[in-house]
């Protein structure tokens, strides 16, 4: 049966940490607006101040719905359920603030040569209420590694960011290079589908992204997929050859016993497929 608790227990709070990953649910007020779920998850990136307060840094996405949502009406939901060990879900219900990239409270919070490439805000979590459920039928996952293609596709974007920075005199706001990330704050996360305000002030920022943590080699996440999906075919290819090779064998022994029984003197008739 569920539990509820006005603050996150404390015997939560290792569990919490050690989860991979989590979800964040919002909603616009309107009737017909899109009730949003986001899946959340790279180390490190998932805080805990107290038992009544969170956050996390909130990475650049093709879309900014939590972010529209919070400026709105402030309602969030964030779940974790665990993947191993005994099973559990525990929801934290609050009011969230959004922070956008280059704010006194965000760089209160992540420093410029701490963030995550791609990082655009940081999201609060004042929390009134939490849920712990059992969660019976989550099944059981396995934890390979975090994906990089996201860190990887943002340090790629800020680098045309520093480059047109770094040759222009920002007095009007900053260069907006078609392919730097502040274009795409500016292009893609400044509404939600739904029309309402997202980003509205990160892409105006004069402030150059670290350029240290650009050039840092975060990976090569497509070339470790490819890797793994190419050893899969493999290894079902040597399955196979197993497989037929194992038949074949079966056919030459029935024959050979079919003859070694005839030459008896025995009546047996064999069947082929």
């Amino acid at each position: 049966m569920g539990q509820f608790y006005t603050e996150i227990p404390t015997f939560l709070i290792p569990w919490i940490k050690e989860q991979k990953m989590f979800w964040v649910a919002t909603a616009p007020l309107s009737e017909t607006g899109h009730v949003n779920v986001s899946p959340k998850g790279f180390n490190g990136t998932f805080h805990i101040v107290d038992q009544t307060r969170v956050w996390y840094e909130d990475m650049s996405g093709s879309g900014a719905e939590t972010v529209a949502h919070l400026r709105e009406n402030e309602r969030i939901t964030i779940m974790f359920n665990a993947f191993e060990g005994p099973p559990r879900i525990v929801r934290l219900f609050g009011k969230g603030t959004v922070h956008e990239f280059d704010t006194p409270e965000y760089n209160a919070l992540i420093p410029l040569n701490q963030r995550q490439p791609g990082s655009r805000s940081a999201i609060v979590v004042d929390i009134h209420k939490v849920g712990s459920s059992c969660g019976y039928s989550i099944p059981f996952y396995e934890f390979k590694a975090n994906r990089m293609k996201l860190h990887i596709m943002a340090a790629r974007k800020e680098s045309e960011d520093i480059k047109a920075e770094s040759c222009t005199i920002c007095a009007d706001g900053p260069p907006l290079p078609e392919k730097g990330l502040k274009s795409y704050w500016k292009l893609n996360n400044a509404n939600s589908i739904d029309g309402l305000p997202a980003m509205r002030d990160a892409f105006k920022s004069t402030t150059m992204f670290n350029q240290e943590i650009v050039q840092r080699d975060w990976g090569t996440d497509d070339e470790r997929f490819a890797t793994e999906v190419k050893a899969k075919p493999a290894k079902l290819a040597f399955i196979d050859a197993r497989l037929l090779a194992g038949f074949v064998i079966g056919i030459l022994v029935s024959g050979l016993f079919a003859s070694l029984v005839g030459g008896v003197g025995l009546k047996t008739k064999v069947w082929w497929m």
